[in-house]
């Protein structure tokens, strides 16, 4: 009696520390109840897609088919690490769908933020095209780890949360990306 308390035990702990276990478990009872946590993540994983692809159209797709796919397989999620630890995986997978679907599209038409010269915006959108370029050819837990900080704006609690990592582990990494991407993309002003 006292092994099967502590095999317990963990797992107790672990749904206790997910933010989102008690949306996920009134989602699993009522589908519609999903909303709460579509309306939660849906921002953080269309930012995390934009970061990654390069078109608008398939952001939005790979944003609503990850929303699809946790709803379809919410019964399948057993709770031991993190709802948005799922959620972003499910993401991670979808991007990398369509990444072997199609090779390198332009970037989305952004609105510039003030009134560039046609001169300006020509060289802002190749800067932008080049550093997609050079982020595209960093190793994907590379790529998967700047979606997840710049595109979803989490913090380094939740990415550590989400991989099972120290913030402070998350956050040598993230240096050394970005030091990777400073090499790599040495006329960057910013």
């Amino acid at each position: 009696m006292e092994l099967n308390a502590l095999a317990e035990a963990p797992a107790a702990r672990v749904r206790a520390l997910d933010p989102d276990a008690e949306l996920v478990a009134r989602a699993r009872a009522d589908p519609r109840e999903f909303l709460g946590l579509y309306d939660r993540y849906f921002d953080r994983v269309l930012g995390y897609a934009r970061l990654r692809l390069a078109d608008a159209a398939s952001c939005e797709d790979v944003t609503s088919r990850v929303f699809t796919t946790a709803l379809e397989q919410l019964a399948r999620f057993r709770g031991e690490g993190s709802f948005a630890g799922w959620l972003f995986q499910i993401a991670r997978n979808t991007v990398r769908d369509v990444q072997r679907r199609r090779p390198t599209e332009p970037l989305a038409e952004e609105p510039p933020a003030a009134d560039p010269t046609p001169e300006e915006y020509v060289l802002e959108r190749e800067r932008a095209r080049e550093l997609h370029a050079v982020i595209g050819r960093l190793r994907p837990e590379h790529q998967h780890l700047l979606a997840l900080r710049y595109g979803a704006d989490l913090g380094y609690d939740e990415i550590g949360a989400i991989l099972g990592a120290v913030p402070a582990t998350v956050r040598v990494r993230m240096h050394r990306i970005l030091e990777e991407l400073r090499r790599r993309f040495p006329h960057d002003n910013a």
